[in-house]
């Protein structure tokens, strides 16, 4: 077995334990997980599409032949 199997068959067992208020609390409390680590990669990804856009103008510079250094 698996760390992700056996974390899987513990996460299970506990979730059979509990109250359908509280099994709805589980339910948003992974659905915050998940818009969290969207919200991180989005963050991520726009500072990379920032930082491509401003060095886009050196990558694309007619002015300076960098193998002619």
């Amino acid at each position: 077995m698996t760390v992700v199997d056996s974390n899987q068959t513990s996460i299970i067992k506990r979730i059979e334990e509990l109250t359908p208020d509280m099994i709805q609390e589980v339910i948003d409390f992974i659905d915050f997980l998940k818009l969290k680590r969207m919200d991180k990669l989005n963050r991520d990804k726009g500072a990379l599409l920032l930082q491509q856009e401003s060095l886009r103008r050196i990558w694309e510079s007619d002015v300076e032949d960098l193998y002619e250094l």
